[in-house]
């Protein structure tokens, strides 16, 4: 299935014009590395259909998030001046601000693309369990 967002698009959101610290294949790994994540919770009549505007807004801001944690991770092993859509990440920070942003962009994200996705996505941080006695004690 075709992807709903660009390359275009993401690099117009977040201003990711230095096509050499952020190449094409980064962007276009992370369009298709957030389309598969996406796919995973999405209503099957959105999945098959025209993607509405904020489908397409929601899964470029994912694919951001997507390219901010490459960047940060890219980043933590060689560590040099970063600028990002005329933001300035001083040396020492650029892992956590990037982490942050990646974060607070993939919550954006997700807040958007809520009403597409199904009603249980299964996006739970862990499940839950029935409880076992640790001791073999019974209530």
């Amino acid at each position: 299935m075709a992807v709903f967002t660009s390359e275009e698009a993401v690099r117009l959101k977040f201003q990711l014009n230095d096509t050499t610290l952020v190449p094409s294949e980064l962007v276009i790994q992370s369009i298709d590395d957030a389309h598969t994540e996406l796919l995973r919770y999405l209503a099957d009549e959105y999945a098959a259909a025209e993607p509405e505007d904020a489908l397409v807004i929601g899964e470029t801001l994912l694919a951001g998030a997507h390219v901010y944690r490459s960047l940060a991770s890219g980043d933590a092993f060689k560590q040099r001046h970063v600028a990002i859509g005329g933001n300035r990440v001083r040396e020492g920070e650029r892992f956590e601000s990037l982490t942050a942003i990646a974060n607070l962009t993939e919550d954006l994200a997700w807040y958007t693309l809520e009403p597409y996705l199904e009603a249980e996505s299964g996006r739970d941080v862990a499940g839950v369990t029935d409880s076992t006695p640790v001791l073999g004690e019974e209530e």
